[in-house]
């Protein structure tokens, strides 16, 4: 009956918030997730006892009725706590019922579209590919960002003769790209024609399962960065990593790739073991680190300045990564309050969350609160994250591939690895990142805040290790990838690889981890 402390935990909040009138804003919210959070464990198969669950249910609707803000309105999802258990079973039994009656649906209607995509696609191969057409994409459709947000803008500058076309996932996304940026909507009839002409398509994920490649299409992948956690057909050995992912479908969708891009030879062994996959790995240097390899000062003050953050200040970022092992991918690492309090005037706390827990929880009721009350500045809905590493001194992250980006720029790193074995033993890495830091390593809160109040986040040992760092992983970033990738794979010019390669191929055994 753990479950039931809920409740106890609940009241204590209320009864916190009560005790602090300006907290009286976030009562609403905090009714709300209680009712959602208390309905979402009773809706457990696996959470309760089937003769605990009515019992669960009255404790809940009166705690519900009782800390109900005045005056607000009940959503409807939540308006079945003012009623009976009984009143509940009836429609969360209606609730399934159309869940299966929707699920069936769908089914019917992903079989008839998949029909329509492939008839679709036999008409559409027809036409001749427009060899001064690219396609791009970044992120599942979410904007001119990332790798591909950095080809695209060099293609202009050095082959505007190619049209480039981003593809977005809707109509709002539509409306926050730049105006002079040409794009279709996904599934769109205009998306059908753009994707049956194309010759190059240009993403740092997978193209939908739909898109037919046809013969003489380019396609580039970029990438999400250097990767350290297992990626591809290796989290065939990690259950838990991969729910809801179905690696086979995914190599059937790495297999239309082209090329790879790789900014280290480390990289270039992952990729091809991860996707054992008809491509070739093109050693160019990641696109979006051009702009750290010719960090220019000017845009990192901008950044400050249009985050609030003053220009003197030592801007600390805290790049947390998401964890396979905790339902929901955060768990709390240390207390962002009490970092920012030990780290002192003069000294910003920037926090970015991993993408995909932006909508979570974890805003809602700490970092957002954080934010709004000074303490620390959030900046996870920034859109590029090289503007918040440009407006950075140093990088405190776990296991974010952020910090291979951050090494281009040469400034401190220190990895807070206080959950290493548990989080290798759910995900997997390539590597050890606690013996080949790229900075120092923290364990506990404690040699963290230590690290920072002593001076010793960068100091001559620090410098050794980002410089040994950046020896490996750095290797073809010199600042001129997205030119390279234009002039090599779009142009098909000769004589562009990066001055740093060595002429020798990459050894198998570089692979320090993960077999």
């Amino acid at each position: 009956r753990k479950h039931f402390d809920i409740h106890d935990q609940y009241e204590r909040v209320f009864a916190y918030v009560d005790h602090h009138p300006e907290l009286a804003p976030w009562r609403p919210y905090l009714h709300r997730k209680m009712g959602e959070h208390c309905l979402d464990i009773l809706g457990k198969p696996d959470r309760l006892p089937p003769a605990d669950k009515a019992e669960f249910f009255r404790r809940t609707a009166m705690l519900f009725r009782r800390h109900a803000p005045q005056g607000a309105s009940v959503p409807a999802k939540l308006r079945v706590l003012e009623s009976s258990y009984a009143a509940y079973l009836i429609k969360r039994r209606a609730v399934q019922a159309k869940r299966r009656l929707r699920r069936k649906a769908r089914q019917v209607r992903q079989a008839a579209m998949r029909g329509i995509r492939r008839r679709w696609s036999a008409l559409a191969s027809d036409p001749a590919l427009d060899p001064g057409l690219a396609v791009y994409s970044a992120f599942s459709h979410r904007g001119v960002l990332g790798d591909p947000a950095a080809v695209y803008y060099k293609a202009r500058e050095i082959a505007p003769h190619i049209r480039g076309v981003w593809v977005v996932r809707n109509k709002a996304r539509a409306k926050q790209l730049p105006a002079d940026v040409e794009y279709v909507v996904l599934h769109s009839p205009e998306y059908r024609r753009l994707v049956a002409r194309a010759t190059f398509f240009v993403n740092n994920v997978n193209w939908p399962g739909a898109l037919v490649k046809r013969p003489g299409s380019v396609h580039i992948h970029t990438h999400l960065g250097t990767p350290l956690k297992y990626m591809g057909a290796d989290l065939l050995t990690k259950p838990g990593a991969r729910q809801g992912f179905s690696v086979p479908r995914m190599l059937r969708r790495a297999d239309r790739w082209d090329h790879s891009l790789v900014a280290n030879r480390h990289s270039e062994l992952v990729w091809e073991r991860a996707y054992p996959c008809h491509f070739t790995s093109a050693r160019t240097g990641s696109p979006r680190n051009d702009v750290l390899v010719d960090a220019d000062p000017d845009l990192g003050l901008a950044v400050r300045a249009r985050l609030g953050i003053p220009a003197d200040d030592t801007v600390v970022l805290y790049a947390p990564t998401r964890r396979d092992y905790r339902r929901g991918g955060h768990v709390d690492r240390f207390d962002l309050a009490r970092f920012a309090e030990d780290l002192g005037e003069g000294h910003t706390l920037v926090v970015r969350l991993h993408p995909s827990l932006a909508a979570g929880p974890t805003r809602g009721l700490g970092l957002t609160e954080l934010h709004r009350r000074g303490i620390v500045v959030d900046a996870t809905d920034e859109p590029r994250v090289e503007d918040v590493l440009l407006a950075s001194d140093v990088l405190v992250t776990d296991y974010s591939a952020l910090m291979f980006d951050y090494a281009n720029l040469d400034r401190p790193i220190v990895v807070h690895a206080d959950d290493w074995a548990a989080y290798t033993a759910s995900r997997g890495a390539y590597l050890d990142i606690t013996a080949e830091a790229p900075g120092h390593v923290s364990r506990s809160y404690e040699e963290l805040a230590s690290l920072f109040a002593s001076g010793s986040w960068r100091d001559e040992e620090s410098a050794r290790l980002r410089a040994r760092f950046r020896s490996r992983f750095c290797e073809f970033d010199d600042g001129r990838a997205a030119e390279r990738v234009v002039r090599t794979l779009l142009l098909g010019e000769p004589g562009w690889a990066p001055e740093s390669l060595e002429s020798q191929a990459p050894h198998r055994a570089a692979l320090t981890s993960g077999t």
